[in-house]
Parts: C-alpha cells; sequence; structure tokens
C-alpha cells in the first residue's frame, strides 16, 4: 500500500490553462475560486452582449428561466450596454404580458430552469474546485495556498465535501490556522478601540474587518 501511495502522489496531474488561472488568483487577495467564478459570469455576460443578444436560442434560454437571478441582472446593468440591455428586456417583457394560460402553456416544460449566468457560476465553480482539490492531493499549489487568503467559508465547506483525504486533511490545517490568525487580529481591532489603547499604532489588523468579511460573505460583484 506504501508502494501504490507513493506512486499515486509521484503521478502529478496535468497542469491546464484552469491550474495556471487558480495560480494566478492565489496570489490576490480573497478567496481565489470567489474571483474565478466571477470573471467567469463577467465573460459570459459581455460576450451575450457583444455577440449573442439576437441569438434565438440564447433568447429561447432566457425565456425559459425568466431572465436573470435579481444578482445577475444588475451585473448585466451595471455594464452600461443600453442597446443589447434593452433587446433582451423587450423580449423578456414581452412574454411577460401574455394572458396567463397562454404563457403557462408555453412555458410549463421550461419554466423554472435556473438562471443561466448562475449555471456558469455553478459550472466554474465545480471545474476550479475539481482542479485545485486535485493539484492538492497530488501536492501542488500547496504554497500558493499556504501563502493566499484561502477559500471563502461557502467555497470551503464545498470543497470539503467533495475532497479526497489528503486535500481535505491540508485544507482543514490550512484554514485553521488562517481563521486563528483572523480572528487574533479581529480581536486586535477590538482592543485598539479601547480608549486606553487608541495611541498604538495599526499594524496588519486595520483592514482585518474586510478580509473577515470576504472569508464570511465570499467575494462581492460590485464593479
Amino acid at each position: 500500500m506504501q508502494v501504490a501511495r507513493e506512486v499515486m502522489v509521484a503521478k502529478q496531474p496535468s497542469r491546464h490553462m484552469t491550474y495556471y488561472d487558480l495560480s494566478d488568483a492565489l496570489a490576490q487577495p480573497g478567496c481565489a475560486v470567489c474571483r474565478l467564478v466571477a470573471n467567469a459570469v463577467d465573460r459570459y455576460l459581455r460576450g451575450l452582449l457583444h455577440e449573442s443578444v439576437n441569438n434565438p436560442g440564447v433568447r429561447e434560454r432566457l425565456r425559459a428561466s425568466s431572465g436573470f437571478c435579481r444578482e445577475h441582472s444588475w451585473q448585466l446593468q451595471r455594464r452600461g450596454d443600453s442597446l443589447g440591455i434593452a433587446i433582451l428586456w423587450r423580449d423578456l417583457l414581452t412574454q411577460g404580458v401574455q394572458p396567463e394560460n397562454e404563457r403557462r402553456r408555453r412555458t410549463d416544460k421550461r419554466r423554472n430552469r435556473m438562471c443561466p449566468a448562475c449555471e456558469i457560476a455553478l459550472e466554474a465553480q465545480y471545474r476550479y474546485l475539481e482542479t485545485l482539490l486535485e493539484h492538492l492531493e497530488a501536492g501542488a499549489l500547496r504554497d500558493e495556498y499556504v501563502a493566499s487568503a484561502g477559500l471563502c467559508l461557502s467555497h470551503l465547506r464545498a470543497a470539503l465535501g467533495h475532497s479526497p483525504s489528503g486535500a481535505r486533511d491540508f485544507l482543514l490545517a490550512s484554514e485553521s490556522e488562517k481563521l486563528r490568525r483572523l480572528v487574533d487580529e479581529l480581536s486586535e481591532i477590538i482592543r485598539k478601540n479601547d480608549y486606553r489603547f487608541r495611541d498604538e499604532p495599526w499594524g496588519p489588523e486595520k483592514d482585518a474587518w474586510i478580509r473577515a468579511t470576504r472569508k464570511l460573505a465570499g467575494e462581492s460583484l460590485e464593479e
């Protein structure tokens, strides 16, 4: 069994673009998977507005889900493409004013589909988490992960629910240490707001409250 284990560890998974995307994202602030998922959704929305607003298949897919969820509707809105958005929204709103019985007859079989941008987000989350776990299990990306902010709690829970034992043990140990340091820094913010210690200079804990929001809630999608 020991020999088999050594062979498994020695056999490194292939390093494709997803791997390098993760490596780059781990060097940036916040949850790498949040950042990469947001980038994937942004690419989808940009491509939709620039290339696909008149595509019948795309329009039919949007009708099937009654458009986008609130979060992604406003993310699309913030891109500021009045023409593209007008075309999409007119199509959806025209469908929305049909008589109820006619609208139901045409859409009952298609309705309740997920927001298409949410589908892109879930697909990207799965792809990046799968690649991260695969390489952590093989011993790659560990140094980058230790030096990073780690994952937000939502993506950490998703990763732990599907990780092989080696990757799971590594994530638990690494994130326990990251959370311990973050809690200590939050405690330091609280202490230095006490009038007795207000004259003490701020250290690396000064933005811990922002990093704690990222850890708890993930990265903001606001541009």
